[in-house]
């Protein structure tokens, strides 16, 4: 889809994992559909109330299907432990689903519980075949998102395509909004 807004795909996500065990990390008030909701906040929509920087989390190796952590991650201490984390806590070949703020959104900076921020290449470190890292995912899914102005006029489309180059290049002169990953837990 051409003018495909996050909206759309977290709503074809929830038709692919209908029925399946999904845990949203930092459910905050918008939990995912189908979802058990984990948050430090007890929010009404939070199942289970758990600081996000404590791991190991309250759930047993393998427990979902996919794990969705929304907008949370930049406000995490330690972004590898975590990743580790969402790795252990997800089923083999699951599905591990992260959105952030892109590095080039201007609202990034302006929270201060913001304390990193990301590029298309951010997650690209936990592929399988790198043994630094726990987690072994791999990336079936990535997209850097932006506002309505530069999805008309054809950008978005261009900086997916050619992220590193738009990355390196353009990013401060066309900024985007958010990056999505989907990722597949790859466990033998």
């Amino acid at each position: 889809m051409w003018f495909e807004r996050t909206k759309h795909y977290y709503e074809r996500l929830a038709e692919r994992f209908r029925g399946a065990r999904i845990l949203d990390a930092g459910c905050g008030i918008k939990k995912f559909s189908g979802a058990i909701g984990m948050d430090i906040r007890p929010h009404p929509s939070a199942d289970i109330r758990h600081d996000l920087n404590e791991v190991p989390w309250p759930f047993e190796e393998g427990t979902f299907d996919m794990v969705v952590i929304r907008h949370v991650l930049e406000h995490l201490k330690d972004v590898v432990a975590i990743m580790d984390e969402l790795y252990r806590i997800t089923k083999p070949g699951g599905t591990i689903v992260v959105e952030v703020p892109h590095f080039t959104w201007a609202e990034a900076y302006t929270h201060p519980g913001h304390i990193h921020f990301f590029s298309g290449g951010s997650l690209d470190y936990f592929h399988p075949a790198n043994e630094n890292y726990k987690a072994k995912l791999r990336i079936t899914r990535r997209k850097i998102y932006f506002n309505d102005f530069f999805k008309v006029i054809g950008f978005e489309a261009l900086a997916n395509r050619f992220s590193r180059r738009y990355e390196r290049h353009f990013a401060y002169i066309f900024p985007a909004g958010s990056i999505v990953w989907e990722l597949e837990a790859v466990k033998d």
